[in-house]
């Protein structure tokens, strides 16, 4: 389930971004550079003969007067400076990149959806396993998508359901017009593509926490937007600028699945990464094995005290 279907550097001095994903919260230094910041977070200057303190916080140093009555930011562009930029090409505008080299794109478009069910059922592509099995697949559903995929299952009878949402790159939903709207982070040289063979040992929700606390810090030094991909095939109008004003207006996976199940406790959401490339690790087939022993009515062979559907 879930399946689908970046770069210039500013002007001023920008630290290299590391060659893989870090699920720091950044894929530069930015922590490093407030950190440094830190260091000197308390020093007393001589300002017309009278004693000023700085001291500095996370968002810029703040000045304080010797009397405490006034204070003020100095705006320098100190976090600026610690991000990467970069645009698809010279026509189109110049903004902060995910982890130092990412496109921010819709994950799902239009052609994607080849059996035509993101109206009728809220997700792309979905359908039933041949066989008659009681098995579901879909693509990636936004926010609404899925509690229409929620309404669908109940209204067919199925009383019990475990979601395995088994993405292996990370989703980040944005706010758009009432909904939550599914974004991955792509590679320049290859939009169409999500990103795969992650470094080994990183969680993927790790991973996307740390871009929507990025995304809400890019927002914040352009004037509460950031610019993400809708059209890939031919940029029309692109990029498109959405509002973040707040790290709520984004969301994780995690909270798209769990959040419309919470009132629903036969209904249960797990994340299962599974490699686009080859046949999945041993512990991935384990964990999926466990979860269904964690819950035998689900299985074809019912155990004797669960009751009939």
């Amino acid at each position: 389930m879930g399946t689908t279907a970046s770069a210039a550097q500013q002007p001023a001095p920008i630290v290299p971004p590391s060659d893989s994903i870090q699920g720091n919260g950044s894929g530069s230094s930015s922590g490093e550079d407030r950190n440094s910041l830190s260091i000197h977070s308390f020093q007393t200057v001589g300002i017309h003969n009278k004693a000023k303190s700085i001291i500095t916080n996370k968002v810029a140093p703040v000045v304080i007067t010797y009397n405490c009555k006034e204070e003020f930011q100095i705006h320098d562009d100190l976090l600026k400076a610690s991000y990467s930029v970069g645009r698809i090409s010279e026509t189109m505008p110049e903004h902060y990149l995910v982890q130092g080299k990412y496109f921010m794109v819709h994950d799902v478009y239009s052609k994607l959806d080849v059996l035509n069910t993101t109206s009728s059922c809220g997700a792309p592509n979905f359908r039933q396993a041949k066989g008659g099995y009681e098995v579901y697949g879909m693509g990636q559903p936004s926010l609404n998508g899925f509690k229409q995929v929620l309404q669908k299952l109940q209204n067919d009878g199925h009383k019990e359901c475990m979601f395995f949402c088994v993405r292996e790159e990370p989703v980040v939903f944005l706010k758009l017009e009432g909904d939550f709207v599914p974004y991955t982070p792509r590679k320049k040289e290859n939009l169409h593509e999500n990103l795969h063979n992650l470094e080994k040992g990183l969680r993927v929700e790790n991973l996307e926490l740390a871009i929507r606390k990025e995304l809400y810090d890019f927002a914040q030094l352009s004037g509460n937007s950031y610019f993400v991909y809708n059209d890939i095939e031919h940029f029309k109008d692109e990029p498109h600028a959405i509002k973040i004003e707040c790290e709520e207006d984004t969301h994780v996976t995690e909270e798209v699945y769990n959040r419309p199940v919470f009132l629903l406790p036969s209904y249960r959401y797990h994340r299962l990464p599974l490699p686009v490339d080859g046949a999945p690790i041993e512990s991935q087939f384990d964990a999926f094995v466990n979860f269904l022993r964690e819950n035998p009515c689900l299985l074809l062979l019912r155990d004797a005290s669960c009751p009939p559907p």
